[in-house]
């Protein structure tokens, strides 16, 4: 795997990390925030799917 693909991998899990604790903060501030849980949850998804691709 090139140094380039390492950091960019690198680069997309730190991103998915950040979400993670976005909407780990938002959902304890207000429980009734599902909406947006969901919403960030498929920003995740995205995120994932560029992984994979970067991996591929």
């Amino acid at each position: 795997m090139s140094e380039m693909k390492i950091q960019n991998t690198l680069k997309i899990i730190d991103d998915l990390l950040e979400l993670t604790r976005s909407i780990l903060q938002e959902c304890d501030k207000n429980p009734d925030l599902n909406n947006l849980a969901i919403k960030h949850i498929l920003n995740q998804k995205q995120l994932l799917e560029k992984l994979k691709e970067t991996l591929s």
